[in-house]
């Protein structure tokens, strides 16, 4: 999954190993408890890894060159392991590490204290660990060799098609009739249990007739009048009770700090649901033989997936054998494991091996959405301009409250809904109250998790408070990271080499924000600048050059670091300004697209590359001071931009003489003497605020409007 991870975690083996990079491969086995926890997500993979993938290599060395040397008679001090080769230095006698698998008894054996001693390699000797490798996947995919879920085939396959309910969740069946099914050419079958209806045919396209052929009664339950205006009126209520919610972080006194501020300032923001819309459908082959499902599919969490399946399935875990493929595309998606338990239900109802694909519609209305949020913020200045007080009020559901009690704090809270809420600042009262809340629309977790939503409220708020302070953005920020040098440090790089301070041309704009990473403990320093313009006589807007500077430690592999810089800032300029999700209708923007990106370089310490650039994109002020009209204006509160039929102000271009002029809805006013659509392109020069080097020709007319 991802920008080619398995490449990294390859040459991390293969630094302690001493292997030669020919020699090497990467292979995914099939779930088994004894490979530990088995899960990819939350870019922790270098993360969390390197030290234990660090030692396996070495401990590998050592048993070899033992080996090697037994085989000699000589002592092991007197062997050297290099390039897949032991070699006896006094005499030059030489044995490669796949003779002596095949060839000489291996003895040695390493206790985990003997593990935590071994000495590894400092950073100046490293020979594999940063080096420009290509990606161990690449020529398969591109020569069509690679296998992922959807091209998996067994014998005596059959394929299944789901009939879902109207209403996600709480949406009750009360009767089926397959007569019609049973009439289509390759129809075999209709499985009906209490939790799923679903026909089983010869091929793809007949499971679709007959399924589309079922007439299926459904009660839609109680959540069948949730929409979009309730759920956000729902939330705002919730954040105005103050009994309501948990107070998630604190430092110093929020009370009093608000009570004694020269200026206070308030905000609220909201972010709609956003599905995670990867390339390869969700989909799995389920085979149940001799009391054993096996599964063959791409998945983020084998662990949980197994456990799942073996408790609904009422089997042991042992009868659970998930057969790992290539995904093609995750983003959190394939952490759940919902089609793995639809097919193996269906296989076992069938007796034969099952099929199951989702369509790219189905896809969208059974994800496990990244939450709508809402977020009051309110902070506190002193006379002099500094901030002494913030509070954010967060109301969100938690994706963790799904997945059980190992999922969530003693509060009941799901630190990833909230993360980046207790931001880095040097703000000595602070406070974070969680509101969690329930809307009968199923959540996950969705690249960047938390910061996606707190990260552009935080950046905002920022830039809102160095307004009101009249105090310069990069300034204003930098004199509350004393405690964050590093992300001070990529700041300054992001604002030099921005020209930062410098005048600009007419009708441009400059922005910055800076993040940390998802968790405040394992922290990836990033900043990010934009800068674009606009054409004020069209509203066309071309995003000049954008600069990501990301301190993530020890690079493994550029390559995949770049991968994913780009990839991140481009997720994050999607979401933003391309997709849309509301209740009752999806409307989907095609994605952004990736033209030219910067690199990010790291320093020392591992953390991995994290998705900085998703929360940044999502940082809705940035080069909108001065862009337009040149003036600050507080356009945007809301992501993603929500368009509407533009009224009475109007400058006779071709998108209001053809009825398709439409522009950002704003509590603030627009002025009613020009176009609304420089203030719309204001917005959207703040949002795709902060990565890569992302150029956008043509934003304009009616391809502005979507």
């Amino acid at each position: 999954m991802g920008q080619g991870v398995g490449t990294a975690l390859a040459q991390i083996v293969a630094e302690e190993l001493e292997a030669d990079w020919k020699d090497i491969r990467v292979d995914y086995p099939t779930s088994d408890p004894k490979y530990g926890l088995m899960l990819t997500g939350g870019s922790w993979s270098v993360n969390w890894t390197f030290d234990t993938l660090s030692r396996g290599g070495a401990a590998a060395r050592i048993i070899l060159v033992d080996a090697a040397a037994n085989r000699w008679k000589v002592p092991a001090a007197e062997c050297a392991a290099e390039r897949s080769i032991v070699r006896h230095l006094p005499t030059g006698r030489s044995i490669s590490y796949g003779e002596i698998v095949a060839r000489v008894p291996i003895t040695k054996t390493l206790s985990e204290d003997d593990l935590k001693k071994i000495a590894l390699k400092k950073p100046a000797e490293y020979k594999v660990i940063g080096k420009w490798i290509p990606r161990l996947d690449i020529p398969e995919k591109t020569t069509g060799k690679a296998k992922f879920g959807i091209d998996t085939f067994v014998p005596g396959m059959a394929y299944a098609k789901v009939a879902y309910p109207p209403t996600r969740e709480g949406a009750k069946r009360t009767a089926v009739d397959d007569s019609a099914a049973r009439k289509v050419k390759g129809y075999l079958k209709t499985v009906i249990t209490p939790d799923l209806v679903a026909v089983v045919a010869t091929s793809y396209e007949s499971a679709v007739k007959a399924r589309d052929a079922l007439k299926v009664t459904w009660d839609p339950g109680p959540n069948a009048s949730v929409s979009t205006e309730s759920i956000f009126r729902d939330f705002a209520q919730k954040a105005a009770d103050p009994s309501g919610g948990v107070e998630w972080h604190n430092a110093g006194d929020v009370k009093a700090g608000l009570a004694q501020a020269a200026r206070p300032h308030t905000a609220t923001y909201t972010t709609d649901y956003v599905a995670h819309m990867q390339m390869e459908p969700m989909n799995c082959v389920a085979r149940f033989e001799g009391g054993v499902y096996d599964l063959y599919t791409g998945s983020q969490f084998q662990t949980m997936a197994v456990g799942l399946l073996a408790k609904v399935l009422k089997v042991e875990p042992t009868q659970v054998r998930i057969h790992q493929h290539y995904l093609g595309g995750g983003f959190g998606r394939r952490l759940e494991p919902d089609a793995m338990l639809e097919a193996a239900v269906i296989a076992r109802e069938a007796g034969r091996p099952i099929k199951l694909i989702r369509s790219r519609e189905e896809d969208l209305r059974l994800d496990f959405y990244r939450s709508a949020t809402l977020q009051v913020v309110k902070a506190g200045l002193d006379a002099s301009g500094k901030v002494t007080t913030w509070e954010n009020t967060l109301v969100a559901t938690h994706p963790g409250t799904r997945w059980g009690p190992d999922f969530v704090d003693k509060q009941g809270l799901d630190q990833f809904a909230l993360n980046g809420a207790d931001h880095i600042y040097d703000i000595p009262n602070q406070s974070v109250r969680a509101v969690r809340v329930e809307t009968g629309i199923p959540v996950g977790y969705v690249r960047a998790v938390a910061p996606n939503y707190t990260f552009f409220a935080v950046e905002t708020f920022i830039d809102e408070l160095a307004h009101l302070a009249k105090a310069d953005p990069v300034q204003f920020r930098l004199a509350m990271l004393g405690n964050a040098p590093r992300l001070a440090s990529v700041l300054r790089i992001v604002a030099e080499r921005a020209g930062w301070g410098k005048p600009l041309p007419p009708n441009t704009g400059l922005g910055v924000a800076c993040v940390t990473a998802q968790e405040k403990k394992t922290p990836t320093w990033t900043a990010s600048a934009i800068q674009a313009r606009v054409d004020p006589a069209t509203g066309g807007v071309r995003v000049e050059k954008i600069i990501c500077a990301v301190d993530c430690g020890i690079v493994v592999n550029p390559d995949g670091v770049r991968s994913q810089v780009e990839g991140s800032l481009l997720f994050g300029l999607s979401t933003a300004l391309k997709e849309e999700d509301s209740r009752r209708t999806s409307r989907w923007w095609p994605p952004a697209r990736r033209r030219r990106a910067n690199r990010g370089r790291g320093t020392d310490g591992v953390r991995g590359a994290f998705e900085g650039g998703v929360g940044c994109c999502r940082r809705a002020r940035g080069a909108a001071q001065g862009a337009g009209r040149g003036q600050w204006r507080r356009i945007r509160d809301v992501l993603p931009i929500r368009l509407t039929q533009h009224g009475p102000i109007c400058c006779g271009c071709r998108a209001g003489r053809s009825g398709h002029c439409l522009v950002l809805t704003s509590r603030t006013p627009l002025p009613s003497s020009k176009c609304a659509f420089p203030a719309l392109f204001q917005s959207l020069l703040g949002l795709t605020g902060q990565h890569g080097r992302t150029t956008y020709n043509r934003l304009r007319g009616a391809e502005a409007t979507g």
